[in-house]
């Protein structure tokens, strides 16, 4: 699909003016809308504006709070419980790390739970805001409306793509995993659905249980479902990582599918490596670490080997400075709201 190149700023006032226009209050607007962009200048743009329609759509309809502020349920020592009243997720994680970070001084590990939170989109653009202080933080997370993942050797999907992120702060760059426990993730199969594509590999299971790149296997009937990590022949491993997913952002907050409740949960994690083996000691193996795996020969010399973070942090910098792309397709399903809402859509270079 073709795209063009916008100003980041531009768009991110875009999106900010549609939130404020259906009533988000400004200073949560702004936080959204910077998460948002923010997830497309590292190159998810499954989880950047593409997701903005949707966030519109729920606020129309009644289903997002649109001011103040997470509710705290607990804490007992570095634990923490969090409700995140069905606010808008990137407030609610930003809350929650804000809250966390008081805390890792005095605790020096603060873990948080925390339940009935909307979208929350791309999990890597939160770790820079830990990282950058010199601690490691762990993001959990699940929706318990979604159900695209089967047991391994199953066909019925009980779980959805159950990511998980990681920051690990280094003496220069933080190593940024993001990262699902299935082949693929729900939006990137979304996305090859609409375009009438299919996906670039076989991540996929049908209802009769043949492995296929065929997207609309998930709308069967009965559905079909993303393979786990592993795939076919393997997949008990990730689908044991999912489990794990589910207990942590589901399960410790109690909120979620045995419940019936239609959210997104999830459980972060904030580590001070000073409270353990020292800080220095902890950059002494990720550095080492980064650098051994910068260093690996590449199978492709055209293809250096990465640590996790490299590339969103270079399309990052490089969309900053050059604009940032949006495809036409995204562009053309935020039109019906730049006329509804009165707002001006960003104009291409």
């Amino acid at each position: 699909m073709s795209s063009q190149i916008y100003d980041h700023e531009q768009v991110r006032s875009f999106a900010v003016e549609c939130l404020e226009a259906l009533g988000l209050e400004p200073r949560i607007a702004s936080v959204v809308s910077g998460r948002i962009v923010d997830a497309d200048l590292a190159g998810h743009d499954t989880h950047g504006m593409a997701q903005l329609p949707r966030y519109l759509r729920e606020i129309d309809q009644g289903l997002t709070t649109l001011s103040g502020d997470i509710e705290t349920i607990s804490r007992r020592g570095g634990c923490l419980m969090f409700d995140g009243r069905m606010m808008p997720g990137h407030w609610v994680v930003e809350r929650a790390i804000e809250s966390a970070l008081d805390l890792v001084p005095e605790q020096g590990v603060v873990s948080a739970a925390v339940r009935r939170s909307q979208h929350i989109g791309a999990l890597q653009v939160y770790l820079p805001s830990i990282t950058r202080h010199g601690y490691l933080g762990i993001i959990w997370a699940t929706d318990s409306k979604v159900r695209s993942v089967a047991p391994f050797g199953g066909l019925d999907p009980v779980l959805t793509s159950e990511p998980v992120a990681a920051g690990l702060p280094t003496r220069g760059d933080p190593i940024l995993i993001d990262t699902t426990t299935s082949l693929t993730s729900n939006g990137f199969a979304g996305r090859a659905k609409a375009r009438g594509e299919r996906l670039p590999w076989p991540a996929l299971l049908s209802n009769t249980g043949e492995v296929t790149d065929d997207p609309t296997v998930l709308d069967t009937d009965p559905p079909g479902s993303i393979l786990p990590l592993g795939g076919a022949e393997h997949g008990y491993k990730g689908y044991a990582l999912a489990m794990l997913v589910s207990a942590l952002s589901l399960g410790l907050p109690g909120w979620g599918r045995a419940t019936g409740e239609k959210t997104q949960g999830f459980f972060l994690q904030i580590i001070d490596p000073a409270a353990f083996g020292g800080r220095e000691a902890f950059l002494d193996e990720t550095d080492l670490m980064a650098r051994e795996t910068r260093q690996s020969r590449a199978i492709d010399p055209q293809r250096p080997v990465r640590v996790p973070g490299d590339g969103a942090l270079h399309r990052r910098a490089r969309q900053m400075r050059d604009g940032l792309e949006l495809s036409d397709g995204i562009v053309g399903a935020l039109r019906p709201w730049a006329d509804r809402l009165a707002v001006s859509l960003p104009v291409a270079r």
